[in-house]
């Protein structure tokens, strides 16, 4: 029975051929842990969209019972908690795994042609992602989650041209409100999903038309000889990392699950609103004292919160531009190597610091 099924939806699609484009594909330098990114990614990405669908079973994306579906779920929904939690630490899981791809496709020179728009179509992904992290923090709607919402669009306010416009589009009123969880909740749930199904589905296409950049070191000849096809080798590679990245999500959402604060309200509490941890960094720039001589006032707002940010983000996309040289090898390119170690560095001592300014 099966074998006909089978038989009958292969005349029709060629599910063979298919299933020899999607398994045969050459790893150049043969299989490794180090082009496991984008399939640990895919199944983040699959595992937010199966707990963020059982999430909205009870979640009500209403200001009023926003905070108490929230706390329902954790305290009478079976394994609520633990569902809530697991979606909120895959997110964390989904800004570092993508920031690793990031690095390593910057440090192996894999954005060079002809992966210019591989390059690019990952960037987006990354801003996608970023779009979850920001609209999905507002939604528990505890105090913790509004204060930093309202921060997070007193920075919006300060881009220029369509700052103002954004700014009250996701205000929704003079102040975040109930139109403000609403906006937030349908760009978390319908639009950013779309958009990043769309741009993962075009990165992938891309990506196959490129082929994979493989490794740095090596030359053309000993990375054929090294050649292996992404079945079975690299798929079983693929398939114990996500088992990893499961046992760590898990581990970390039933270590420190989910706890919720008062419920949102714009009278101002005693609470130090910060944002998440991948934000962290911007939010210490703007606030550390042995910076403000650079970021304090109105102009160095603007500066650390939106022009720096800003330059890094068109700079990242220009690269497959201005770096020509076909050299890949991160030893061999000074200047790469030295930049991504002080971006990287100094993001880590910023966030270090906002967590010691925290405690």
């Amino acid at each position: 029975m099966f074998e006909a099924v089978y038989r009958w939806i292969d005349e029709r699609i060629d599910l063979k051929g298919l299933q020899a484009k999607m398994l045969n594909e050459p790893m150049a330098g043969g299989a490794r842990y180090a082009y496991v990114f984008g399939s640990a990614l895919l199944f983040i990405f699959i595992m937010q969209a199966v707990t963020g669908l059982l999430l909205m079973f009870y979640y009500a994306p209403t200001a009023d019972h926003a905070w108490e579906s929230t706390k329902y779920i954790i305290e009478k929904v079976d394994f609520g908690w633990f569902i809530l939690s697991y979606h909120l630490w895959g997110s964390s899981a989904m800004v570092a795994v993508l920031i690793m791809h990031i690095s390593q496709v910057y440090l192996w020179g894999a954005y060079k042609k002809p992966r210019e728009m591989v390059w690019l179509a990952g960037l987006l992904l990354f801003l996608i992602v970023i779009g979850f992290g920001f609209t999905g923090y507002l939604l528990p709607w505890d105090q913790r989650s509004y204060w930093a919402t309202v921060i997070g669009i007193e920075i919006v306010d300060k881009a220029p041209i369509l700052g103002d416009f954004l700014g009250r589009f996701l205000r929704g009123g003079p102040v975040p409100g109930a139109q403000t969880l609403s906006r937030f909740f349908v760009i978390h749930i319908m639009i950013l999903p779309a958009a990043l199904m769309a741009v993962a589905g075009l990165h992938i296409f891309l990506f196959r038309k490129a082929g994979p950049a493989g490794p740095f070191r090596g030359t053309t000849k000993e990375l054929k000889e090294k050649m292996e096809y992404f079945f079975p080798t690299q798929v079983w590679k693929d398939i114990v990392v996500m088992g990893l990245v499961f046992v760590i999500v898990c581990t970390l959402a039933v270590r420190w699950p989910h706890e919720m604060l008062e419920e949102a309200s714009p009278v101002a509490s005693g609470l130090n609103p910060e944002p998440e941890w991948y934000f962290l960094f911007l939010f210490q720039l703007l606030r550390d004292p042995a910076l403000a001589f650079l970021f304090s006032g109105e102009f160095g707002e603007f500066l650390g919160a939106i022009l720096l940010p800003t330059l890094f983000l068109l700079l990242l996309a220009a690269l497959p531009f201005i770096d020509r040289s076909p050299e890949r090898n991160i030893f061999k390119r000074p200047i790469a190597l030295t930049s991504w170690v002080v971006v990287m560095t100094s993001i880590v001592i910023l966030t270090v610091r906002a967590i010691m300014f925290r405690e």
